[in-house]
């Protein structure tokens, strides 16, 4: 069955930019000579470091244990040595890091028996939000006893620019995929799945029509809008249903996944397999060979872009992830996450930003805003230094899209100001 959805839910159009590897099939990088595995890879608590210097390690050792309910395992993603644990700067964030020099042995951990129980297997496999947020897969299956997953929707909405990973994905590895989507609707007793995708994403639409004969299975075509892909704005597509401000999916008998997320679920539940590695976008005219590759994590983004021929052109500015969401690569040692799907470059022009002019009351920002909100009040609230007021906005509502930012004909920072409100009302609990 095929659910078109035509109505668009707030946003803007941007240009998609995913002819630079749309066509591009997956490539298998090499393992570089060490890995870099921070310890905040997901929401939440970080893992706690369970290896120490000089220590010998195994694909698929443990290296942080989950800490807590919302934390989540990290592997070693190469064999080798503990050569160093140290704090560094990643992001804009201090973070403890486990660093692996690799021995290329490519040697195993003995994987334990798989549990019969889904929660455990993905928990001890580290599964996360592969589409950017990064939340621990386990704790989206751990359900009260009142509480039940009716519908399962996989996100492959992949509504960011640039970003092909997910598409390539569904068009190479499709048997895994929906095997995948089957073993968890099996586990969990879930009623039906939709994959929800972008019709831009022709080649991945037509091979899904090909292979889904499954009256469980449903696949609905949303159209080609920013952010499409937001967790709140998909539920409202494909079910027509707001998610309650503080609620979680579950509270609408609803569970939410992307692509990447399952197919390393797939892999867990199948073969006890860690999240070892992942598809990563890279793309921008700096780039030489932009293409997608399948990345080690940990592995360090000069090792990416060396494998895709390096750069034409320096670039201005470098983002772990989409132009709209993404953050600043601040240094070309930074590892490649489980949350990386995108490495993107963009020249000086692409970069540019232009200089601030006064709000013109145009409220373009509030009719793009795709959760409701009036951004523009939130901003001048923030400046002013009224935090309380921003909260009674709703600040906290905000999906850091960045829509607002765009549209912006006064090319105001929306989006900085609500981010800095957001945490200054947190960190005011």
């Amino acid at each position: 069955m095929i659910l078109r959805i035509k109505k668009k839910l707030g946003g803007v159009m941007v240009p998609k930019n995913k002819w630079l590897t749309k066509l591009e099939t997956i490539s298998v990088l090499s393992a570089p000579k060490q890995i870099i595995l921070p310890m905040n890879m997901h929401i939440g608590k970080p893992a706690k470091i369970v290896v120490s210097t000089g220590q010998k390690v195994k694909i698929g050792t443990l290296i942080g244990e989950k800490d807590g309910l919302i934390s989540a395992n990290i592997h070693s993603s190469v064999s080798g040595t503990v050569e160093k644990i140290e704090e560094r700067t990643i992001g804009n964030s201090e973070v403890s890091v486990v660093i692996i020099k690799n021995d290329f042995q490519d040697t195993y951990e003995v994987p334990h028996l798989i549990s019969e129980n889904i929660v455990e297997t993905i928990k001890n496999n580290g599964i996360v939000g592969m589409g950017g947020a990064g939340f621990p897969t386990d704790v989206k299956f751990l359900l009260k006893e009142h509480q039940q997953i009716e519908t399962l929707i996989i996100n492959a909405a992949e509504c960011e620019p640039f970003v092909t990973a997910d598409r390539r994905i569904i068009i190479e590895e499709l048997n895994e995929f929906i095997e995948g989507i089957r073993l968890i609707q099996t586990s969990c007793s879930i009623k039906q799945c939709v994959i929800a995708i972008e019709r831009s994403s022709e080649e991945a639409i037509q091979k899904l029509k090909e292979k889904i004969d499954d009256k469980h299975i449903k696949l609905a075509i949303l159209p080609n809008h920013y952010p499409q892909g937001g967790e709140k704005i998909v539920i409202k597509a494909v079910l027509g249903r707001e998610l309650p401000v503080g609620k979680l999916p579950i509270d609408l008998n609803t569970g939410i996944m992307n692509v990447s997320t399952v197919l390393a679920t797939f892999h867990a539940l199948k073969e006890n397999r860690p999240l070892i590695d992942r598809v990563v976008t890279v793309s921008g005219t700096p780039i030489k060979h932009p293409q997608n590759l399948r990345v080690r994590i940990g592995t360090p983004i000069e090792h990416v872009i060396e494998a895709c021929g390096g750069f034409i052109e320096s670039p201005m500015k470098m983002i772990n992830g989409g132009p709209m969401m993404g953050k600043v690569i601040q240094s070309l040692d930074e590892p490649v996450t489980k949350t990386t799907s995108l490495i993107l470059g963009l020249t000086r022009e692409e970069a540019k930003i232009p200089e601030e002019q006064n709000c013109i009351r145009c409220s373009e920002c509030v009719n793009a805003c795709p959760v409701n909100l009036q951004p523009i009040s939130i901003s001048n609230a923030y400046r002013a230094g009224d935090i309380e007021e921003t909260n009674r906005l709703g600040v906290l509502n905000c999906i850091d899209c960045g829509a607002c930012s765009y549209i912006c004909p006064s090319k105001i920072d929306i989006l900085g100001d609500i981010r800095a409100a957001k945490q200054r009302v947190l960190g005011s609990r």
